[in-house]
């Protein structure tokens, strides 16, 4: 019975969609995320998490003093397959906030797949609380403050948007017209082989 339920689950990966490809692993997310201006931190705590820097020059955002600092694109080390749609999220409107991109997916998308028989074996999953969802994540990869931001409540009131999410477009500076918005960017990086 457990191998049969096994069989019905599926977890969620992050795709790279130019290649149409499940990222699995960080040491497949870095060469992505150095290509966009992303340096990668050591991992660190316990469960390990890895954070990811904008280093790019020409950063286009001005925040004051008072507000929040800007947010950090982060996932679980080392294996990034099988997590809440949650932390996907947000790890995705991280990447954006300083991207800016109009279309994230077309960078990144969020895919189901089956679990890997010996990759996934050990490991303990809970089920998303989404209605009827076949979908699992592993335990310990889900913030509670990354779940109360993303996370839509069903209540009447809620309205369908979360007061606490940010949208990263807000945070910039739109008072100053002076800011430079020049990037120079590899011809390697523009031409698709």
């Amino acid at each position: 019975m457990e191998e049969c339920m096994r069989e019905c689950m599926r977890k969620l990966a992050l795709w790279f969609t130019r290649t149409f490809k499940p990222i699995v692993t960080h040491d497949e997310l870095v060469p992505i995320m150095d290509k966009l201006g992303f340096e990668a931190l050591p991992h660190a705590g316990s469960p390990a998490w890895k954070e990811y820097v904008y280093v790019a020059r020409g950063c286009r955002y001005l925040l004051p003093a008072d507000t929040p600092p800007p947010p950090r694109p982060r996932l679980p080390y080392p294996r990034i397959d099988g997590l809440h749609i949650c932390t996907y999220r947000a790890f995705i409107d991280s990447v954006n906030f300083y991207l800016e991109m109009s279309n994230i997916s077309d960078l990144f998308h969020i895919r189901g797949m089956p679990l890997h028989r010996i990759h996934d074996k050990n490991k303990k999953w809970r089920r998303m609380e989404e209605e009827e969802s076949v979908f699992v994540y592993r335990d310990g990869t889900l913030e509670q403050g990354t779940y109360n931001q993303y996370n839509v409540s069903k209540s009447p009131n809620s309205g369908g948007n979360s007061p606490n999410i940010i949208n990263s477009k807000v945070m910039r500076n739109k008072g100053d017209t002076n800011v430079s918005h020049t990037a120079i960017v590899r011809l390697n990086d523009i031409i698709v082989s």
